[in-house]
């Protein structure tokens, strides 16, 4: 089942255990390398935690599930902490090449919500393979310009 970044930011998160809401989806955070979410950013700033994606027991449309509320975990370095500010979200992130050149901003990412990899990157009206993705900071992601041509 495909699901986007924009539509699961907000969804609450629960745990199957409990049965209790733990909190709401900040962002995802991507691997960009493997160009796959391996974490699910709760809540926002210094609050905020993580669910790793292997902690997931179901991401639905209406709430993504873990496994119990010992899957939520304080940030482990400085590129978790910069997540859980927001500074590595992908949407509304600038798209640059390889080589420097302007490619627009991430309106939106597609991924396959059974395994978090990564399907496409919506930049304006173009739908880009995430393949192209080579890298993400906080100031952009760069994409491979063979694959995400220029607008």
């Amino acid at each position: 089942m495909t699901e986007s970044f924009r539509d699961s930011s907000g969804r609450k998160v629960m745990s199957t255990a409990s049965a209790n809401e733990v909190g709401s989806v900040g962002h995802l955070l991507v691997d960009a390398q493997q160009r796959r979410i391996v974490s699910v950013v709760i809540g926002h700033g210094k609050k905020a935690h993580l669910v790793d994606w292997a902690q997931l027991s179901g991401f639905g449309p209406d709430a993504i599930m873990v496994v119990d509320e010992d899957a939520l975990r304080p940030p482990a370095d400085d590129r978790e902490r910069a997540a859980t500010e927001g500074n590595l979200e992908l949407v509304g992130k600038r798209a640059l090449s390889e080589r420097g050149n302007e490619l627009g901003q991430i309106d939106d990412v597609t991924f396959d919500a059974d395994t978090g990899v990564l399907e496409d990157l919506l930049i304006g009206d173009r739908r880009v393979s995430a393949g192209s993705l080579l890298g993400s900071g906080s100031y952009a992601a760069v994409l491979d310009e063979s694959q995400a041509p220029s607008p």
